[in-house]
């Protein structure tokens, strides 16, 4: 893709949605700091994520960014508390 931005205000709720293979988990992937873009620019709050280190990239995703799964990506060998728990410690 060339020439695209998207911008998503704080505490906006966003779904994206689109045939299977259409790139919607490699743009989560992305927004969530999973991947780095390998070219282009990922601005989030105004900071280059690609210039973050994985401790902050950590960080970005507890404090910054919330996901809804489809699925529920839980641990079974946790409780649901304890899974709720988890991403809090």
């Amino acid at each position: 893709l060339n020439g695209i931005s998207l911008q998503i205000d704080r505490g906006e709720f966003v779904a994206i949605v689109g045939q299977s293979g259409s790139g919607k988990s490699t743009l989560m992937n992305q927004i969530g700091c999973l991947d780095l873009p390998t070219y282009g620019d990922y601005l989030l709050d105004g900071q280059d994520v690609s210039q973050l280190s994985d401790r902050q990239l950590s960080h970005v995703r507890n404090k910054q960014i919330g996901f809804i799964f489809q699925g529920f990506n839980l641990i079974p060998a946790l409780s649901a508390y304890e899974n709720v728990e988890l991403p809090l410690i």
